[in-house]
């Protein structure tokens, strides 16, 4: 009796052809589910932090493999503004606020008529990369989610432009696996296709240290069906 052989689907295999990947930094969006808070506050609660974490691990795994590539995420509450501040040194926290303040006042940002300059001992500092956040008055949980998706997606970009502008080869995307609870920064020290490699990288990534949940498809398609078929 003749078996009809079920036949696989042909799955093409994505490639990853860039050569210059170096890491990612990410943070598991379930894990941040434990900060919930339920009242409305006027001070972000999260975001900065989260923001200043990623921005940190960057620089340390840019620094890893000799790129100098430094940066970290300022919050002035009072000024309603949030930002990255990049150096090609690294830097103190007190200095990297005090650069932020010093950049908002020489680009008329700061919102005090009489502000004073900071002093500001690195010598590294390449520019600053910020949101005005004045016109949210409070800010809850979920926007807070929300926002640092946003920030991470937009800000990125002028980074990494930022960088190159001063020949150091930091490139950097954001990526945002949302069936994973997944989100962070993808890194490399040569340039590559974003759109098709930033992910499928963060995937790969993810999969060899065993934090990638399967594909449901992937699991079925390992199951062996053995049929025993008798003739009378």
């Amino acid at each position: 009796m003749a078996q009809n052989k079920r036949r696989g689907r042909k799955k093409h295999t994505p490639t990853i052809s860039n050569t210059g990947f170096i890491g990612s930094v990410f943070i598991d969006t379930l894990e941040l589910q434990k900060k919930s808070y339920y009242f409305a506050r006027k001070k972000l609660q999260i975001v900065h932090h989260v923001l200043d974490g990623l921005a940190g691990a960057t620089s340390s795994l840019f620094k890893e493999h000799n790129i100098s590539a430094h940066m970290s995420c300022v919050y002035l509450h009072k000024q309603k503004k949030i930002g990255f501040v990049l150096s090609t040194k690294p830097f103190e926290q007190a200095d990297g606020v005090a650069y932020f303040k010093n950049y908002l006042i020489e680009k008329n940002f700061y919102d005090k008529q009489d502000a004073e300059f900071q002093e500001v001992f690195n010598t590294g500092f390449i520019g600053v990369v910020f949101a005005d956040i004045s016109s949210i008055d409070r800010f809850n949980f979920d926007f807070e989610m929300s926002m640092l998706s946003k920030l991470m997606k937009d800000m990125i970009i002028p980074i990494k432009e930022l960088f190159l502008r001063h020949n150091i080869p930091a490139y950097i995307s954001t990526s945002h696996l949302e069936e994973q609870n997944k989100l962070g920064f993808v890194l490399s020290v040569k340039p590559y296709d974003e759109r098709a490699e930033a992910d499928l990288y963060f995937e790969t990534y993810l999969k060899e240290r065993g934090l990638y949940i399967g594909d449901e498809e992937d699991e079925i398609d390992k199951i062996v069906i053995r049929k025993k078929v008798e003739l009378i």
